[in-house]
């Protein structure tokens, strides 16, 4: 009885184990971030939301620099560029010797012409 108790219990626990982590790699993996370059000949601003109303402070990124972005949204339009804006945490200025640490939303249209936004790149969701 004693050895059927323990056998029991560790299966119980390995089944236990197994499913914590499926859940903890399941929510792991609802977002993910990634660095994007920008391609286009636009400087690209940092906003506070989608939208150009008020820009956070940090500097602008030039062209070839790079962001980390978490995720994309729906916000102001420009032009015929879009309306779809990355939610940022990180740039990579150009010529400088890492990331900068500058949360915020840069317009997609400036950065790649969309390129990462609207379900085009899978370590990018929709916020």
């Amino acid at each position: 009885m004693r050895l059927t108790l323990g056998r029991r219990a560790g299966a119980l626990a390995a089944i236990v184990a197994l499913s914590a982590g499926g859940l903890l790699t399941a929510a792991g993996s609802a977002s993910a971030d990634d660095s994007v370059q920008l391609t286009t000949s636009n400087w690209v601003g940092i906003y506070k939301d989608a939208n150009t109303s008020a820009k956070t402070g940090a500097a602008d990124a030039s062209p070839s620099s790079w962001i980390y972005a978490h995720c994309w949204k729906v916000g102001q339009s420009i032009g015929n560029w879009g309306n779809t804006w990355y939610q940022i945490t990180y740039v990579w200025y150009n010529g400088a010797s890492g990331w900068t640490y500058t949360p915020g939303y840069a317009f997609a249209g400036y950065v790649d012409n969309n390129a990462h936004t609207v379900n085009r790149d899978s370590n990018i969701p929709q916020c």
